[in-house]
């Protein structure tokens, strides 16, 4: 599942740097299509990291910032500030679904009390 999480960014990645019509615009100012890829990728990562919700959400801030600046590097703008915050949310509510997700895949064996 490791292997996914970050193909997957990866992959976020190399799209952003295609030089052809394949970022598609669904409407402005920023792109929805990113808030959803980034909720995947926070989806795929809180569920291949059960054990690491701070690593996690680092991982997203940083894959958010990635975004962004080969976004600058692509396009020769970094976008809106609504850009990153429509991202920071795509990515954190991947982050609460893989959790939510992560939950009922491998539900955690019950803590016996010490008295």
């Amino acid at each position: 599942m490791k292997t996914i999480a970050w193909s997957y960014i990866a992959a976020l990645v190399a799209v952003t740097f295609a030089h052809l019509n394949w970022q598609a615009e669904f409407g402005n100012p920023f792109n929805m299509y990113r808030a959803g890829a980034l909720c995947v990728a926070g989806m795929l990562a809180r569920i291949a990291y059960p054990q690491s919700p701070s690593f996690t959400c680092l991982l997203m801030i940083g894959s958010v910032s990635v975004l962004c600046f080969s976004h600058f590097l692509a396009n020769g703008s970094y976008g809106s500030p609504m850009d990153i915050i429509v991202d920071m949310a795509g990515a954190l509510w991947g982050l609460a679904i893989g959790a939510m997700l992560s939950k009922l895949i491998s539900p955690t064996s019950k803590r016996t009390a010490l008295y």
